[in-house]
C-alpha cells in the first residue's frame, strides 16, 4: 500500500478547496519542492526543485505552496496504518507512507486468484479514503519486490485515468509489464546498480531475474541475488512486523536564519537532545554515547566550519543527562572565528545518540565512566521522565522542559515565522495548522 502524493493528500483532507488544485510541499526552512501533486508533475515542476527558482513560476500557475506539516504527516500516517491493520494485523510499516501487508490467497484459477485480489484491493482503498480521506495504490503479489513492481504499474495506471489497484498473481499482461519495467526502477536497486546492470544486458525487471545467480553473487552482492529472486517469484524478504532495533539516533534541524549566537545554538542542541531521549524512552532504549555537532553553510560568503564532540556516558534515557552531556559537547564542538577573526555564521546543529541497546540489556563496566546512581536515585529520575513525559502528552509537547532549552511558551511558537519564536527554529511560513494534535488549530466548520 502506497498513498499517493501523501503530503498534499493530507492537506487537501482539511481544505476542500484544494481539490483538483495544483499543491506543492517544501523541505525544511520551504528550501526545495520535496511532494508534488499531479497538476504539479504536469506542469514539468521536478521533485527536489529549489523554490527559489521557480517560485514566480509556480505562482503565475496558481500552485498552492505548504511548508512541511510533520505533525499532521506523521498523525495521518498513524491513522492510515490503523486502518489497514482492520484487514489483517501483518502490517509492516515501511515508511510514513508505505507498508507491506499479508492476507491469505484466495483459491483457485490464477485469474481467480487475480481477480479476487484486485478486488480485496479495491476494499482496501475505498476504506483508507472514507476514513482518512487519504487515497492510496494497493498492488498485490507474491513477493516485496513484485509487489514493488505492480505498485509502479498502479501509479502508471493512476496517471493515466485508471484504478490504481494492481494483483500481478495471473494477470495476463505480468511479463509484458516487467519486460517494460527499466531495471532502475526496481525496488533496491538505485541508479549506480542499474547502470552496471544495463552494461550486463539486463536492462529490465524481466531480464534481471533471468541473470545467472553465479554473475549476479560475483559481480554484485547476495542483496541483488535475492532481488533477482524475489522477482522470478520466491519470497526471500520476510515481513518485519518488529521493528529492527536502532543503532544510532539523529535528530538536528537547519536554523531558520544563520547564527553566531552560542546562547542560541545551546538552546538548540539542547532541545534535539530532550527529544532524543524522549524517543528512547518511548522504544524503550538507553543509549551509552552521545555526540553534538554544528555546522555552517558549505557555499556563499564567509568561512566554512563543521566540527563536533562526543561523549561516553552510563546507558541512559534520562532527559537531564542527555541534555547535559550534549551541551559539554558542543562547548567543546564550537568555535566563534577563524584564524583570521572572521565569525562562523552556523547554520545547522545537532545531536547523535550511539550505542543504543534496549533498556535493561546494558552490561556494566569494571571501571564505570561515571559515578554510579544508586537504585533509589534510578528510580526517583525514572519517576521524573515519567511524569515528564505524562504531561508533554496531555498537555501538547514542550509544556514541560529543561531550562537549557528555553522558555516553555517560546518554544511553542514555532509556526509562521512568529517573533516570538526561536530564532534557531525552522522557517515554516506556508505551514498549515496541525488540524489532529492541537485544539486552537482544530478545522472550523460553519454553516452555509
Amino acid at each position: 500500500m502506497d498513498c499517493s502524493a501523501f503530503y498534499c493528500s493530507c492537506e487537501r483532507v482539511f481544505d476542500p478547496s484544494l481539490e483538483g488544485v495544483p499543491v506543492a510541499v517544501l523541505s525544511n526552512n520551504d528550501g526545495c519542492i520535496i511532494a508534488r501533486s499531479q497538476e504539479v508533475k504536469d506542469l514539468g515542476i521536478p521533485m527536489g526543485a529549489p523554490f527559489f527558482k521557480h517560485r514566480d513560476e509556480l505562482a503565475a500557475q496558481g500552485v498552492r505552496v505548504f511548508s512541511s506539516n510533520y505533525t499532521l504527516y506523521g498523525d495521518m500516517s498513524r491513522r492510515v496504518m490503523a486502518c489497514l491493520e482492520t484487514f489483517t494485523p501483518d502490517v509492516e510499516v515501511y515508511s510514513v507512507d508505505e507498508a507491506f501487508l499479508t492476507v491469505p490467497t484466495p483459491e483457485g484459477s490464477p485469474e481467480a486468484v487475480c481477480a479476487a485480489m484486485e478486488a480485496r484491493a479495491r476494499e482496501i482503498r475505498a476504506r483508507v479514503l472514507r476514513w482518512t480521506g487519504i487515497p492510496v495504490r494497493v498492488s498485490w503479489a507474491e513477493t516485496k519486490t513484485l509487489a514493488k513492481a505492480a505498485s509502479e504499474w498502479a501509479k502508471e495506471k493512476l496517471g493515466a485515468g485508471g484504478e490504481p489497484c494492481v494483483c500481478l498473481w495471473g494477470h495476463p499482461d505480468r511479463d509484458d509489464w516487467l519486460e517494460r519495467m527499466d531495471v532502475g526502477d526496481v525496488w533496491g536497486v538505485g541508479r549506480r546498480w542499474g547502470q552496471s546492470l544495463r552494461d550486463l544486458g539486463g536492462s529490465t525487471a524481466a531480464k534481471l531475474s533471468r541473470m545467472p545467480d553465479r554473475l549476479l553473487r560475483q559481480r554484485f552482492n547476495v542483496v541483488l541475488l535475492r532481488t533477482a529472486m524475489e522477482l522470478r517469484g520466491v519470497s526471500c524478504l520476510p515481513l518485519e512486523q518488529a521493528p529492527v532495533t536502532r543503532q544510532t539516533l539523529v535528530k538536528s534541524r537547519s536554523f531558520g536564519e544563520p547564527t553566531s549566537d552560542v546562547r542560541a545554538i545551546s538552546q538548540a542542541v539542547a532541545t534535539h537532545a530532550a527529544r532524543a531521549a524522549e524517543k528512547l524512552r518511548a522504544e524503550g532504549l538507553v543509549a551509552g554515547r552521545i555526540s553534538a555537532f554544528v555546522t555552517t553553510k558549505r557555499f556563499g560568503s564567509g568561512p566554512h566550519r563543521s566540527g563536533g564532540c562526543d561523549e561516553a556516558l552510563p546507558a541512559t534515557a534520562d532527559t537531564t543527562a542527555l541534555v547535559a552531556a550534549a551541551r559539554r559537547c558542543l562547548r567543546r564542538a564550537y568555535v566563534d572565528a577563524d584564524a583570521r577573526g572572521r565569525p562562523y555564521r552556523y547554520r545547522k546543529a545537532g545531536v547523535m545518540l550511539a550505542e543504543i541497546r534496549p533498556e535493561g540489556t546494558e552490561q556494566r563496566g569494571l571501571f564505570p565512566i561515571a559515578r554510579v546512581a544508586s537504585a533509589a536515585d534510578r528510580q526517583r529520575q525514572r519517576a521524573l521522565m515519567e511524569a515528564l513525559d505524562a504531561a508533554n502528552r496531555r498537555f501538547g509537547k514542550r509544556t514541560v522542559v529543561v531550562a537549557a532549552q528555553g522558555c516553555p511558551s517560546t518554544l511553542r511558537r514555532t509556526r509562521d515565522g512568529s517573533p516570538e519564536a526561536p530564532g534557531w527554529e525552522m522557517r515554516r511560513e506556508r505551514m498549515s495548522p496541525r488540524y489532529t494534535t492541537r485544539w486552537d488549530e482544530l478545522a472550523v466548520v460553519k454553516p452555509g
